[in-house]
C-alpha cells in the first residue's frame, strides 16, 4: 500500500518512538519547588500517571505505556501543582514537546509533535478570547448602568455580546466540520463559555454531535468517549423528539463531513449530492498496485448493486492529471472521480484522516458512517445489508 507522507517533520518524530506509548517532555519556567504531574482523563474521572518536583531547570520527561487495546487517542493534562494546568490530545508512538512558564501555564505555551495537541490549544485559545470578550463586556455594562445615555450604551455593548456569542459558535462548528475524525471535535462539542452555558447549545446543535459521533463509532467503537458521546447523542434525541423538532434536524444537512472535488471534466461535486444514497467513499492513487486491485472490487460490486441505488464517490491522491485520466480509462470506472490535482486532494484526505491508500468509509442512507476500509468480501456483505 502507498504511504501518505504529509508532515515529515511529525513521521521523523514518530520515527524516535516506535514502541505503543506516547512520550512527554519540555521545560516550565519559574517553576522550581513544584510538582509537574501528568494525569490520564477519563469521561468521568482522571488518574495520576507519573509526578515529578521541578528543579530550577524545569526540565521533564514522562512515558506513558499503552496496552495493546488502549492504543486509541486520548486526553491528558499537564497538572502543575499550583493548579495551572495544560491539556493535551495524544495518540500511541508521538512524542510530545511542550514548553510553557509557571505564572501563565495553560493560557500561554508551546506545544509540537502532537497534531491532536495542537487542535486541543486553537480551540482552548479561541474560546480565552472570546470569554475575555465577554468579560470585558460585561465590566462596562456594570461600570456605566447609571450613566445617563445608558440605553443606548447597552444596547451597543448587548450587540458586541451576540457577536461574540456567534462567532464562537461558528468557529466551533466549522472547527467540528473541518476535525470530524479528530477526538479534539469532542472537546469541542463540550465546551462552555461559562459554567451553566455550552457554545453550542442550540436544539439544532445536534447535527454536530450526530457528525462527530457518528465518525467516532466508525474509528473508534470501543473508546469510551464514543460509548459517551453514543449514550449522549440518543438522550438529545429523545428531548428533540418530544420537543417535536425533529423534522428540523434531519433538515439541517448531512451527518458527515462534506468533500466537494472536481470531476475528471473540471465540475465540481459534492458527496452530499448523493445524500440519502448508500455511498461508498473511496481513496485511491492510479500508481498504486493495491489500488487498481480494489479498483477491480469496485466494479463487481458496483455492476451488481448500482440499479439499487448504489453510489460510488472516488477521491484520487494523483498529481499527474494525465496518469490519473489514464488509470480511470484503463479501469473503466464508470462512477464518480474527483482530484484536486495541485495537492493530491490533501484537504479530503485530512478530513477523514487518510493515511494509506486505498482506503474507504461506507456511508447509509440516513448519512452515518457505518464502515471503515473494508475490502473484497466483507465490503461486499456490507454493501449487502444496506442496498438490496
Amino acid at each position: 500500500m502507498r504511504k501518505l507522507l504529509f508532515a515529515l517533520p511529525l513521521l521523523l518524530l514518530w520515527a524516535c518512538n516506535q514502541n505503543d506509548s506516547v512520550k512527554f517532555e519540555g521545560k516550565i519556567d519559574n517553576a522550581d519547588g513544584k510538582v509537574l504531574y501528568l494525569d490520564k482523563l477519563h469521561v468521568a474521572s482522571s488518574e495520576t500517571i507519573d509526578s515529578v518536583s521541578l528543579d530550577e531547570d524545569g526540565r521533564f520527561k514522562f512515558t506513558a505505556e499503552l496496552e495493546e487495546e488502549n492504543t486509541k487517542p486520548g486526553f491528558y493534562i499537564l497538572r502543575l501543582s499550583n493548579g495551572k494546568l495544560i491539556t493535551l490530545l495524544a495518540e500511541a508512538k508521538e512524542n510530545i514537546l511542550v514548553y510553557s512558564k509557571s505564572e501563565n501555564m495553560g493560557a500561554k505555551y508551546i506545544v509540537e509533535g502532537s497534531k491532536g495537541s495542537k487542535l486541543v490549544k486553537q480551540l482552548n485559545d479561541t474560546l480565552t478570547l472570546t470569554k475575555a470578550k465577554i468579560a470585558n463586556i460585561r465590566k462596562q455594562l456594570e461600570e456605566k448602568k447609571n450613566d445617563a445615555d445608558f440605553s443606548t450604551v447597552s444596547q451597543n455593548l448587548v450587540a458586541e455580546y451576540v457577536e461574540a456569542i456567534q462567532a464562537q459558535r461558528e468557529f466551533s462548528k466549522n472547527f467540528i466540520m473541518k476535525n470530524a475524525t479528530s477526538l479534539a471535535s469532542y472537546m469541542a462539542l463540550y465546551q462552555k463559555i461559562d459554567e451553566n452555558t455550552f457554545t453550542l447549545n442550540e436544539n439544532s446543535d445536534i447535527q454536530f454531535v450526530k457528525i462527530v459521533a457518528s465518525s467516532m463509532k466508525a474509528l473508534y467503537p470501543e473508546h469510551e468517549y464514543t460509548k459517551a458521546i453514543l449514550a449522549n447523542y440518543k438522550t438529545l434525541e429523545k428531548r428533540i423528539a418530544n420537543l417535536n423538532i425533529a423534522k428540523m434536524i434531519k433538515e439541517k444537512g448531512s451527518n458527515f463531513p462534506d468533500v466537494t472535488l472536481p470531476n475528471t471534466n473540471g465540475k465540481e461535486v459534492a458527496l452530499s449530492s448523493y445524500k440519502g444514497k448508500f455511498i461508498i467513499l473511496s481513496y485511491w492513487a492510479s500508481q498504486d498496485v493495491a489500488s487498481r486491485k480494489q479498483n477491480a472490487t469496485l466494479k463487481k460490486i458496483y455492476n451488481k448493486y448500482r440499479s439499487k441505488g448504489l453510489k460510488i464517490y472516488q477521491v484520487s491522491v494523483d498529481q499527474n492529471e494525465k496518469l490519473w485520466k489514464q488509470a480511470i480509462d484503463e479501469d473503466k470506472l464508470n462512477w464518480t472521480n474527483v482530484c484536486d490535482l495541485k495537492t493530491g486532494s490533501a484537504a479530503a484526505t485530512r478530513l477523514y484522516n487518510i493515511k494509506k491508500v486505498p482506503a474507504n468509509y461506507l456511508i447509509d442512507q440516513r448519512g452515518e458512517i457505518v464502515g471503515k476500509d473494508l475490502f473484497g468480501r466483507r465490503l461486499e456483505e456490507k454493501v449487502a445489508e444496506y442496498v438490496k
